[in-house]
Order: structure tokens, then C-alpha cells, then sequence
């Protein structure tokens, strides 16, 4: 799971994983116009494992900023 507009929501349909990421989240300057998902980018797949690890990155962010 990742944010994107709706726009690029729509345009994503089912394609592979690579091919999103070289659609959906690289500019024509070379960087994702997404700034919250820019750890896409880094990755080589997109498992529920690495959604699961980039949620708990996510939440312990958030943690920190909210001081819980």
C-alpha cells in the first residue's frame, strides 16, 4: 500500500510491481513526486512482509513525532 493520486490510483491497475514503480513513482527528473512513498523506490519487490515492515517504520515515525 502506497499513497498515490487518484489519477495514478486509477492509471495503476494490475500491473507487475516494476513496472509500477517505474510508472507510478519516478518523475521525469528522476524522483518520486510522492514524497511519503519514496521508500518504494527501494525496494525489489512489494511483499506483505516489506508493507508490514514499512508500517511498523511508519508508525514508530509517527511515534516520535507525537512523542508516545
Amino acid at each position: 500500500m502506497a499513497l498515490l493520486s487518484r489519477n495514478k490510483n486509477a492509471e495503476a491497475q494490475n500491473y507487475d510491481f516494476d513496472k509500477k514503480q517505474e510508472k507510478y513513482f519516478i518523475s521525469k527528473k528522476g524522483i518520486s513526486p510522492f514524497v511519503l512513498t519514496t521508500q518504494v523506490l527501494q525496494q525489489s519487490e512489494w511483499t506483505p512482509a516489506v508493507i508490514k515492515q514499512r508500517q511498523e517504520d511508519c508508525l514508530e515515525n509517527l511515534r516520535k513525532i507525537w512523542r508516545l
